[in-house]
């Protein structure tokens, strides 16, 4: 059975690529729900309502009102793990040196660009979905961050 758990968030406002992910979803048959938003505010009000954060957060740079980066500085300033174990990567049409030096700085799981053609957009987001597919992770319950264990 799949859980909220397992969500892929994606925070993107074009609804074209979010057509083009729903798309790959149904090649590839990967069984997570994916949960689209337009905007930083409206995930970040769906995640308030949640008792476990999703599995990986797909976010745009470009957003109306607040941008990837100043949603990624909220979650990281949220005293909640919960929020700090879900891998968040960056995902653009474009990126300049700065802006992948200011994602990593910001403790981002990868940045990337959004490729120029369905295939190549394809192969990316399948790379990406599926390292964390493999890759262990701690619990993302609602619970404060406990140093002592």
């Amino acid at each position: 059975m799949v859980s909220n758990q397992d969500a892929i968030w994606i925070i993107d406002d074009d609804n074209e690529d979010h057509h083009l992910i729903q798309e790959i979803f149904k090649e590839v048959k990967y069984a997570n729900p994916l949960k689209f938003f337009i905007g930083a505010k409206s995930m970040l009000n769906a995640l308030e309502k949640e008792d476990v954060a999703p599995f990986i957060m797909i976010c745009d740079v470009n957003l109306p009102g607040m941008d990837g980066f100043q949603l990624r500085e909220k979650l990281l300033a949220t005293p909640n793990n919960k929020y700090h174990s879900v891998p968040f990567i960056f995902w653009s049409t474009y990126a300049s040196e700065v802006q992948i030096r200011k994602a990593f700085d910001l403790q981002a799981h990868g940045f990337f660009i959004k490729e120029p053609n369905y295939n190549d957009w394809k192969t990316s987001f399948i790379h990406i979905i599926e390292y964390w597919l493999r890759s262990r992770m701690p619990s993302k319950e609602d619970k404060p961050d406990n140093p002592q264990k």
